[in-house]
């Protein structure tokens, strides 16, 4: 199991990230990356600790080697719910605001290996650079991210039908080493802290496409390689009392440009083959097992806003009003018991294929068409809750070691409850959640990270079991003349 420490010094490499139009020397360095970095690396360590813990590890079956459950391929509901403790595990520490730590793609290149006949389709040598990956990156326990979502130039074209070719990511030559790629993929989320990049198309390709019809790894600091990462939202955090999530969290969002990337033949999954980048997600587990760790995540981050909730409703002193209790009750606990209780059953109720359990897509798919509701209703209740809390505050935590402003604040910014740090410390903390650039980014990442609301209720609509609720019908029917 990797320690923290070999995390850290694995990201020392040379990558190319560029900021402000200035490249950074050592991302393990520079305050905006400093502090997500420490968190996965903290996490690792915790991780390494619990090597020999069955309820997240497993051994490895020839060399009696124990792995992260992240790796396991899983074969029944029990393996399942193995993965659901490592996936909490993983998500617990950032609160659920980070969802690209490692255990996602670790989701996708497991169901790959598990899948690998998919990949054979295109010649076996493809299939043996999937499982020989997977293997690699689970014996090292690597941080693998993904880039699969092109830049939105023009959606109304495939990509062999732009002005300008290799927008997207494609093929540009062939030799007999490897390939090389040029273009760009628009987001990449956690690529400055990550080991590895997973390159391909959740998009679906067309005929014509075969140029870009890619599935591949390559390393962070491969040559021609650029990252440009959206603004940190810790280069605007002032304080950790003022910022609290925003100064910790920000798994930062990136733009990947391959500069003429050459690609060890040894790296790539898929060649010019529009049916399989098309099919690796969906035919495959993929797809299912890494929403998985999604749902998983996203119910710790409902936990913690029914926490907010909670505990800002009894630091106004609210919490034993009938109202409030209704609203905590209706439009808090409520909502999170009916997402637990999808997560669990997506695991209880595998569809197994090929000796590969998959979280049953019904609910895996019910959940992701409802988590992009249920962050908008959460936010908006958290807000309803606070009312006009937010605009009271001071302006930041000096106001509390001011001489000129000490008093003042602690005299007038109390609760009956709490004491002005105490509160104001709670009401920032929501706020950092709800109102600002971060909240925003956590708000349009739930709502759009896995596709936009009608291709999720498509998927739902194909995964629904709609022949017993027709028999019904039918059944109905056949009874009266």
């Amino acid at each position: 199991m990797r320690s923290a420490d070999a995390y850290v010094a694995s990201l020392r490499d040379g990558r190319a990230v560029f900021l402000d139009g200035e490249r950074v020397d050592d991302v393990t360095k520079h305050p905006v990356f400093v502090e997500p970095i420490r968190r996965i690396a903290e996490t690792y360590d915790r991780a390494k600790a619990a090597a020999g813990d069955p309820a997240l590890t497993f051994a490895d079956a020839t060399t009696g080697a124990r792995h992260s459950n992240m790796w396991l391929v899983p074969r029944s509901a029990d393996d399942l719910g193995a993965r659901r403790r490592v996936h909490r595990f993983w998500a617990e520490p950032s609160f659920g605001l980070m969802g690209r730590t490692p255990d996602h793609v670790a989701c996708v290149l497991t169901a790959f290996s598990a899948w690998r006949h998919l990949f054979d389709a295109g010649g076996a040598r493809f299939g043996d650079n999937v499982v020989r990956f997977h293997a690699r990156a689970r014996d090292k326990d690597l941080y693998v991210t993904y880039a699969i979502v092109p830049p939105q130039v023009d959606r109304s074209r495939p990509a062999h039908r732009h002005p300008e070719p290799f927008l997207h990511p494609g093929v540009v030559r062939e030799t007999s080493a490897g390939i090389v790629v040029r273009g760009a993929h628009a987001i990449a989320t956690s690529a400055t802290m990550a080991d590895w990049l997973f390159v391909s198309y959740i998009t679906p390709l067309v005929p014509g496409d075969e140029d870009y019809a890619i599935s591949l790894v390559m390393p962070m600091n491969a040559e021609g390689l650029r990252l440009y990462p959206r603004r940190p939202f810790a280069s605007l955090a002032t304080s950790v009392y003022d910022y609290p999530l925003s100064s910790r969290f920000d798994e930062v969002d990136t733009t990947v440009v391959f500069n003429d990337v050459f690609v060890p033949w040894e790296q790539v999954f898929i060649y010019r083959n529009v049916d399989l980048v098309n099919a690796q997600f969906h035919d495959s587990p993929s797809h299912t097992t890494a929403n998985f760790q999604a749902l998983v995540r996203f119910g710790v981050k409902l936990e913690f806003m029914a926490g907010l909730a909670a505990r800002l409703a009894e630091i106004q002193t609210a919490d034993e009003d009938a109202g409030v209790q209704a609203t905590l009750g209706g439009e808090i606990a409520s909502l999170c018991a009916a997402f637990d209780a999808l997560v669990k059953a997506a695991e209880r109720d595998p569809v197994i294929t090929r000796g590969v359990a998959r979280p049953h897509p019904q609910y895996i798919y019910a959940g992701m068409a409802l988590q992009r509701r249920l962050i908008v209703d959460m936010m908006r209740t958290l807000r309803e809750l606070a009312g006009g809390a937010f605009q009271a505050v001071p302006s930041s935590e000096a106001a509390f070691t001011s001489a000129e402003t000490r008093a003042d604040t602690e005299r007038y910014y109390q609760s009956a409850a709490a004491g002005a740090r105490e509160r104001i410390k709670l009401v920032k903390l929501i706020w950092d959640f709800v109102g600002t650039e971060f909240g925003g980014r956590q708000l349009q990442y739930e709502m759009f990270y896995s596709a936009s609301q009608p291709v999720v209720n498509r998927r739902m609509f194909k995964s629904y079991d709609w022949s017993n609720a027709k028999a019904m019908v039918e059944r109905c029917l056949s009874e009266y003349r």
